[in-house]
């Protein structure tokens, strides 16, 4: 298959103009009278005379034949050859718009009303963004390497991809092409045909085009350099697949910036094609183009220096300014003299020395290496300075020198040893004064460095390692920390930081967190710090073309652009450059969103400018208008009639906002009645729509009354507004909206509609009290019956090991399979991180008393036949005396005459003194205080999805369950137990029946009554010592390979290598032996190495933290076949996929096919998963909506990654487990993978505890004066009527009936009177606490 068919259109260039460049039938209004002066005057308006067409323009391409356009001229060297050309092609001429609008404004309502039609054609035929006529222009051999007389660069090769459309015509395939190269293998030629094929259907997989150029530069190196210990070369202009390599890099270059990397391999593959001065000057062309693309990159500006050093060279044979260098380049024999002669004006000294120039200044502040191509520039200024050794020449080199030794460098000491010997040998009577001026003033600056050498020493290890992640990981430290330095005490470096950031981009190129970093640095110096010089556009403009999938970065291009009062035609280019192309839809809705709420509010922004016509208002509610329609239509694509628009409505409070701006209150409100249907059951957006009645309200109250000359008008729209809010059955927060009702009829309505709106709170309050309760009764019957029809679960625990189970209680399980695929668990555990209430992990050396953090079980009182209309604060005050309750829980009894709490104190002590109020009056009751001892079953081995409808279902037969406690999956997603705490010792111990029970066809489970005093030590292989862990494993080692590396110490029980969802290996491996001392000889192994590296063996311990666990479902693709970044290919389906590829052979073994599009678009993560829910309970309830590939959970984040087999099933995932009630107050939220790892872990306690006091300052040493005391004296006797012991009982701190009434705690739980006698209170409270 032929790469020109599939990667470039074969139809004819268009001859008819696109229906966006037709003539407007629409007449111009007439400028509004208020603004005819500044509409006369203003840019728009001016532009209609002289229209400026600017060049690459997506505008002109649209209007005209892109074969007629003329090229573009050439800022480089290379336009001096034009003077030498014998048959030079004039630039085209005559060039006359299709149309002649009175105003661009009304040109733009035109384009805007087909820009929907545009948009989706693009995104249909994304493939063909050029022309047949184009893309052979740029591959032919002839148009590459031009001849001498016809210098006029091709368009092609001087065209960005930002000047491209989306509304060429579609891809039309060519018959399959035959691939064979001597010089790449079997496997490499079906894997480039399969590339090109994918290609053909997703031209913007970005990791795919990179792949394609890999392997067909590969093979030209191994044709040209077919043996590395042979000298012998192959000649590259054979090699028979490379006119295919230079369509690919003209392919992607079209779509994407290339990047360092694929830039350097494409410079120097045309230096070694260079045979001609024409080549010569075509890799200088391309030397500059990369260096537009990649600015800051040192080895793009060496290898651009050195090629223009090597032409004057060749040039100048004979220059002793050249011959004198240290190590010159050399000379070519293939250089005629007519060649010479024409470089001579190509390369002169001055240009060749201001491309050495330029690169010093774009690589100044690159710390760790900017020394490489400064010393070369130095050298070469030394030598011209010693041919015309003058004054002014010196001064300069002073000058040179003295701002680089002003900068933080790596080799500093040798710039400063150069500057010497400049210094002794130009002007030695100066030379003590300015070098010890010099050594003072860098000293701050070697300071610099050497406070960054750590991180660059960092840096430079771990690129020379290869280890990319760890790399990136330095980078963000790296910048974390050049952020933290003070800018008080000028350790902040505006240069370093940005330098630092372009470092970075250069290394990961399609890392959009890095290009959002660098912008909102570089517009937070410009904003907050005024800082000047600083161009955001051409950083904006880098950032879209490296990730044109990030609608951030687009947004604020849009942004940027208008706060620079850019043209409005230059801000429609941006906006149709970031949407036509289809790369946005690889983002997903939201990327697409954002571009579209930046455009639609630059839109209204400018419809009320000052100089702004009523034109510009039509614009802008067109262009608003398509937007909403735009995105409504591609939603619909994407998730079909389930999608209910943004949830946010940005862009149709954009169009609210310009409505009444327009002072169009009627249509606003319209705008609002429409989102009712879609968003009516969301409580924000009620509140939204009532603070603009209000605010509408608020503008025109005041104008009515003044023209009626009535009273002040009321709200009436408002209320509306909040009792239509009311109506809705299912409001997700009426509670909200209830209080703002009152208050609004309060402040603003009369007597008559208060009292209505009274009864109409009171009403909602009843019905939703109903609500609640059969909403409760609804989720827990649905949940029964889900759990009746539960398919039955994979066995945990066999028959035959049932009998050790039930003898080792909190056995751990050690068989990570039952699991899936555990994937990232760290094998080192902070101290401390144990949960409190995963008691199992205690020493078993120390005793019941001291071992146990928290016993529950001892520590607990139960009290019954308490008043029904108690409240935990009361029953909390009538104990506390007894001892610091930990926690209180209160549950009603059935019968809704009494109720029952139970209590948990810090010890067993507490209890005993609680037990002093057993048949105490409490309330009129006499209670009934007991221990909670035999109370709390533990619970274990049941289904990895049952959740605590299931537990109850199973258990409350045996009696009344008052709570059921799961542990924290926070540091260990294995644990799968739970204490379910019955109302009476004999309902527990009833319960126990359960125990050993096969349920559900599959599961012998454990319960057994809970006491940590009598747990047994944990056993298995890791904690007998008989498992080794292995580290740094080779990719390529099988189970077998190492079980043969460990047989020789002993027999090997098992051996287990970890595997990544691909099926590839994780680099680790656990091998369990027969007996503990064959383990310890195994420990031999420990740095030694094993296939290709040194492995790590370690005994196995327990303080591996599982702080996510990943179930593979479905593999995927490994990363090597397919893109991993984002791009438009997800929203082809599995058929998309390539045939012959990694993905569709790999389909036979695999229950589902998962195509091979970028994962983010399949990919949807849920927020504010409790830490207690289990993977399988996720994966449960994910199943309903698609297939899955892997479900990875993340308590370390409060959430979990599914990522599905396509995008659909991902869309109605998102939309329908978005606000699904997972536990009881714990709606789920549905976000991005990066939303994810922003949130922390949870942090929970249910112990009670007061407020910490707020810590105060020392106070300098004073006199002591002795406090007042409650009813004492104060300087003399009581006062009239008063008691010196106070008003009525002092200090009395219980009451007979447990009432509160009268109770004067003091945080200590004693009674005091001073100053006077005790009370009959004070007696009683004194026996009460005995």
């Amino acid at each position: 298959m032929d790469i020109n068919s599939l990667l470039s259109p074969s139809d004819p260039p268009r001859e008819q103009p696109s229906p966006s460049a037709q003539p407007s039938p629409r007449k111009s209004k007439k400028v509004r009278s208020s603004r005819t002066n500044a509409a006369s005057s203003s840019p728009h308006a001016a532009s209609t005379t002289s229209p400026q067409m600017p060049q690459h323009s997506s505008i002109l391409q649209a209007h005209y034949p892109i074969s007629s356009m003329p090229s573009p001229p050439i800022v480089s060297p290379a336009s001096h050859l034009r003077r030498h050309a014998t048959d030079t092609t004039p630039p085209a001429e005559g060039f006359r718009a299709t149309r002649q609008p009175s105003t661009p404004g009304m040109d733009t309502l035109a384009d805007l009303a087909s820009m929907q039609h545009h948009q989706q054609t693009a995104r249909d035929n994304a493939g063909g963004l050029r022309s047949t006529e184009i893309y052979d222009t740029q591959s032919s051999s002839n148009t590459v390497l031009p001849a001498l007389h016809s210098m006029a660069r091709p368009q092609g090769a001087l065209r960005g991809s930002m000047d491209l459309t989306g509304s060429d015509p579609p891809v039309q395939t060519s018959p399959p092409r035959t691939y064979s190269a001597t010089s790449l293998g079997e496997t490499d030629i079906q894997k480039v045909a399969q590339l090109i094929e994918y290609l053909a259907t997703n031209p913007f997989a970005y990791e795919a085009h990179v792949q394609l150029i890999k392997l067909l530069h590969q093979g030209l190196m191994s044709h040209v350099y077919p043996d590395a210990s042979s000298s012998s070369r192959g000649d590259p202009h054979t090699y028979d697949l490379l006119p295919d390599l230079r369509a690919a890099r003209e392919a992607m270059s079209a779509r994407f910036a290339l990047g360092e990397d694929l830039w350097v391999d494409w410079i120097q593959d045309q230096q070694l094609l260079a045979n001609s001065l024409e080549d010569r000057v075509a890799v200088m062309e391309a030397c500059q183009r990369a260096v537009d693309e990649e600015s800051g990159s040192l080895e793009l500006w060496l290898l651009y220096s050195n090629w223009m050093l090597s032409l004057f060279k060749n040039a100048n044979p004979h220059d002793p300014r050249i011959l004198n260098m240290l190590d010159p380049p050399s000379e070519d024999p293939r250089w005629s003299e007519e060649d010479r002669a024409v470089a001579r004006e190509v390369c002169s000294w001055q240009q060749m020395t201001d491309v050495w120039r330029q690169g010093v200044l774009e690589t100044k502040w690159r710390i760790n290496d900017s020394h490489q191509i400064w010393d070369r520039y130095t050298e070469l200024l030394l030598q011209d300075l010693a041919m015309t050794p003058v004054t002014e020449g010196v001064n300069a080199m002073k000058i040179h020198f003295a701002d680089r030794l002003a900068t933080p460098h790596a080799a500093w000491d040798q710039t400063f040893q150069a500057f010497s010997t400049f210094m002794s040998r130009y002007d030695n009577a100066a030379y003590e004064q300015t070098m010890v001026q010099a050594s003072q003033q860098g000293a701050d600056v070697k300071g610099r460095y050497a406070v960054r050498e750590t991180h660059e020493i960092n840096l430079e290890r771990s690129r020379e390692r290869g280890d990319k992640d760890t790399e990136w990981n330095v980078y963000t430290n790296y910048i974390d920390w050049e952020f933290a330095q003070s800018r008080k005490k000028n350790l902040f470096s505006f240069e370093l930081v940005k330098a630092l950031y372009q470092r970075a981009t250069l290394r990961f190129p399609t890392d959009t967190s890095l290009w959002e970093g660098l912008v909102m640095f570089l517009t937070d110096e410009i904003t907050a710090h005024s800082r000047k010089g600083v161009s955001l556009s051409s950083v904006l403009n880098q950032a879209t073309r490296h990730c044109p999938w990030a609608g951030t970065l687009w947004a604020q291009y849009l942004l940027i652009a208008e706060r620079e009062v850019r043209p409005f035609s230059d801000m429609e280019q941006i906006k149709h450059k970031a949407t036509s192309t289809g790369t946005l839809d690889a983002g997903g809705m939201e990327e697409m969103l954002k571009v579209h709420t930046a455009w639609c509010g630059f839109l209204r922004r400018r419809a009320f400018m000052a100089d702004s016509t009523d034109e510009d208002q039509d614009v802008a509610e067109v262009g608003i208008r398509s937007a909403i329609e735009d995105m409504n239509t591609l939603g619909r694509s994407k998730f079909g009639n389930e999608y209910q628009g943004d949830p946010s409505f940005r862009l149709e409070r954009i169009y609210i906002k310009y409505l009444t701006q327009c002072r169009n209150w009627q249509g606003a409100r319209e705008t609002w009645k429409s989102l009712v249907p879609k968003r009516g059951d969301s409580s924000d957006f009620w509140l939204r729509y009532y603070l603009w009645e209000m605010a509408t309200w608020g503008k025109l109250a005041y104008n009515e009354n003044q023209r009626n000359g009535a009273g002040p008008l009321k709200p009436t729209e408002a209320t509306k507004v909040l009792r239509q809010a009311l109506r809705r059955p299912k409001l997700d927060w009426p509670e909200k909206l209830l209080e703002i009702f009152q208050f609004h009829c309060e402040d603003h309505e009369d007597a008559e509609e208060l009292q209505s709106a009274v009864v109409q709170i009171w009403k909602t309050k009843r019905t939703l009290r109903k609500r609640r309760e059969k909403e409760a009764m609804e989720a827990y019957e649905a949940a029964q019956a889900q759990a009746t029809e539960q398919p039955s679960m994979p066995q945990d625990v066999s028959m035959e090991s049932t009998v050790s189970l039930q003898s080792a209680k909190r056995k751990r399980d050690d068989d990570d399979d039952d699991q899936g695929l555990i994937e990232g668990g760290s094998k080192r555990n902070r101290p401390g991180d144990q949960d409190p209430e995963d008691q199992s992990g205690a020493l078993s050396s120390l005793t019941p008393a001291s071992g146990l953090k928290r016993d529950r079980e001892n520590a607990t009182v139960v009290v019954k036949n308490l008043p029904a209309d108690t409240s935990e604060t009361r029953i909390r005050q009538y104990f506390r005396d007894c001892g610091v309750i930990n926690s209180l829980k209160f549950l009603p009894d059935r019968n809704g005459e009494s109720a029952t709490a139970t209590i948990e104190f810090e010890s067993k002590e507490d209890v005993l003194t609680a037990q002093t109020k057993d048949m105490k009056n409490f309330g009129g009751r006499d209670i009934q205080v007991q221990v909670g001892s035999g109370w709390t079953l533990y619970v274990s081995n049941y289904p990895p999805a049952a959740d605590e409808t299931w537990l109850r279902q199973k258990f409350e037969p045996y009696g009344e369950i008052i709570d059921i406690r799961f542990p924290s999956l926070k540091y260990n997603t294995h644990r799968r137990f739970c204490y379910i705490q019955f109302k009476s010792s004999s309902q527990a111990r009833a319960a126990t029946q359960l125990d050993g029970q096969i349920l559900d066809g599959k599961l012998a489970i454990i319960a057994k009554l809970s006491d940590p005093g009598h747990k047994q030590d944990r056993h298995g292989p890791m904690h007998e010592g008989r498992e080794l862990y292995i580290a740094n494993l080779d990719w390529s080692a099988t189970q077998s390979e190492v079980k043969e590396a460990f047989s020789r110490f002993g027999e090997v029980e098992n051996v287990r290598i970890p595997t990544k969802v691909g099926g590839g290996s994780k680099g680790m491996a656990f091998v369990i032996f027969e007996d503990k001392e064959a383990a310890k000889k195994a420990l031999e192994m420990n740095l030694t190495k094993f296939k290709s590296r040194v492995i790590s063996v370690t005994p196995s311990t327990n303080d591996t933290a599982k702080r996510q666990a990943t179930t593979i479902i479905n593999p995927a693709p490994s990363r090597a076949s397919y893109s991993p970044t984002p791009d438009p290919s997800n929203r082809n389906r599995v058929d998309a996929a390539p045939a012959g590829s990694p993905t569709s052979q790999s389909s036979a073994t695999q229950r589902k096919t998962v195509p091979p599009s970028d994962r983010s678009s399949r990919t949807v993560a849920l927020l504010n998963v409790p830490d207690i829910v289990t993977s399988d309970r996720v994966r449960v309830l994910a199943e309903h909506y698609g297939a899955l590939v892997k479900v990875q959970l993340r308590p370390d984040h409060q959430g979990a990654i599914l990522e599905y087999v396509d995008a659909a099933s991902a869309g109605r995932a998102g939309l329908a487990l978005d606000g699904h009630e997972i536990e009881s107050g714990r709606k789920l939220r549905v976000g991005t993978v990066a939303e994810l790892f922003r949130e922390k872990a949870e942090i929970k306690s249910d112990k009670l505890s007061a407020p910490k006091k707020k810590d105060t300052p020392l106070q300098t040493a004073m006199p002591i004066r002795r406090p007042n005391q409650p009813g004492g004296r104060r300087g003399g006797k009581g006062g009239l009527g008063l008691k010196r012991g106070g008003v009525g009982l002092s200090g009395s701190r219980a009451t007979n009936d447990g009432s509160g009434r009268g109770v004067a705690p003091n945080g200590e739980g004693e009674t005091h009177a001073v100053g006077g006698p005790k009370s009959n209170a004070d007696f009683k409270a004194m026996l009460l606490k005995r």
